[in-house]
């Protein structure tokens, strides 16, 4: 029989379950009783781990979408493509930002701030561009990006209809990462990231997770 701490795929975490940072403290238990649990837990972590290695396969083995409809993007180098977005690469990412005049989603700007030259450098190594799209006015776009110093291409598709079309214009649920891949000059949509799932492009999270008190009120 399973322990009554041990994880399957329909395992949820209860509302409140969490500690708050600034009222509760874990229990205080010998040595011994901690490695009782550790190894519990440890346990946990490794279904955990098999079953994103599942998770992941699965993902790879998604179809495709083939993208036969045009779209503009307003960038600092004038007009753009969803070919173009591409820079000559196999594949593409593109990070949907939500900003609104200088309100912004605060998981889209945590992912943005760890978004570095290094990193898209190492992604270009593995033939895959970056960038963000925004329903807002380049004008808008490129003064709220020199404000947070980030160097990203990131692009307007105000007047299009790319948003809807790739459901990131909806609500909070809503998409917040796309892959593409293209051969040639045809062009595949290949995955989405919704809401939730989006906290794992900002590393930070995770580096707070291995803490006792992380706060959970907040994914960002």
């Amino acid at each position: 029989m399973s322990s009554p701490h041990s994880l399957d795929a329909t395992t949820s975490v209860p509302e409140g379950f969490y500690p708050d940072d600034t009222t509760c403290l874990a229990q205080v238990v010998s040595r011994g009783e901690w490695l009782i649990d550790r190894q519990e837990l440890l346990a946990n972590e490794i279904r955990a781990a098999r079953l994103r290695d599942a998770v992941d396969a699965q993902r790879r083995r998604l179809p495709m979408i083939k993208l036969d409809k045009g779209y503009d993007f307003a960038g600092p180098g004038g007009t753009s493509t969803l070919l173009d977005l591409f820079d000559g690469l196999r594949r593409l990412l593109v990070c949907h930002f939500m900003l609104d005049g200088d309100e912004c989603c605060s998981s889209c700007s945590a992912a943005a701030e760890e978004v570095s030259a290094e990193l898209l450098a190492r992604l270009q190594s593995r033939d895959t561009s970056f960038v963000a799209v925004s329903r807002a006015p380049l004008a808008q776009i490129e003064e709220y990006k020199r404000r947070r110093g980030w160097v990203f291409p990131w692009y307007s598709c105000s007047g299009s209809d790319f948003a809807y079309d790739f459901h990131s214009a909806r609500d909070d649920s809503a998409m917040r990462m796309a892959g593409n891949d293209r051969d040639g000059s045809r062009m595949f949509h290949t995955y989405s990231m919704f809401a939730r799932r989006a906290e794992t492009l900002g590393n930070w999270c995770y580096w707070l997770d291995l803490t006792a008190h992380r706060s959970q009120g907040s994914r960002v």
